[in-house]
């Protein structure tokens, strides 16, 4: 069986992970998901991690891994070439640079702007993990999560509906809502493009 090691930046991502993962992979692959703690960090470690992939793969190890980092304020597309140029200088290939019929060994993939669009674009998972909201409207923009100032209008709209009134609690959020996602509904486009990836690397 073929294993998966995912490297995120902190903790409420690899939380969500933790419940998504088993209903998108299944029992289809080993997965670990490694959390570097904060972006910084994993973008400052990520080619020493990579050429240790790459000292793996050669002795023999079935393994891809997956990057999934926030784009925040960055430029989507100089994030993505980072990473691209990270794994590049490795000698490992990326889906992204060998299109849809290459062999690869690394999925780069950016949550956009961050993890709380994935949740936004699961409504009913939002319902469940606090009824309170059934029966409740969501705004509009919660149908193009991906379109900015994620976490922000998350948690304005769920202390607007007397949840999380003080601060917004990532991790636990995470925990709650990720459990109740479904992934084949999530209208977030970067999620999406994340379950693609897991999918081809299956």
């Amino acid at each position: 069986m073929s294993r998966l090691e995912l490297l995120v930046e902190e903790p409420s991502m690899e939380e969500a992970l933790r419940h998504l993962l088993p209903k998108i992979i299944q029992d289809r692959a080993q997965w670990k998901v490694i959390n570097m703690r904060n972006k910084g960090r994993l973008l400052k470690e990520l080619p020493n991690r990579l050429r240790a992939y790459k000292r793996r793969m050669n002795g023999g190890e079935r393994l891809k891994v997956v990057v999934l980092i926030d784009r925040d304020n960055d430029d989507c597309r100089e994030l993505k070439q980072r990473l691209e140029t990270m794994a590049h200088e490795a000698e490992l290939q990326t889906k992204t640079a060998v299109g849809a019929a290459g062999a690869f060994q690394v999925v780069n993939r950016i949550a956009v702007e961050e993890l709380e669009a994935w949740f936004m674009g699961d409504t009913a998972a939002l319902q469940n993990a606090f009824t309170s909201l059934r029966g409740t409207r969501f705004p509009n923009s919660f149908n193009n999560p991906d379109n900015g100032g994620t976490w922000e209008r998350l948690h304005r709209f769920l202390k607007q509906n007397g949840i999380y009134r003080k601060s917004f609690p990532k991790i636990d959020a995470a925990r709650k809502i990720a459990s109740h996602m479904d992934p084949a509904r999530n209208r977030s486009q970067s999620f999406q493009v994340f379950q693609q990836g897991l999918e081809a690397c299956l």
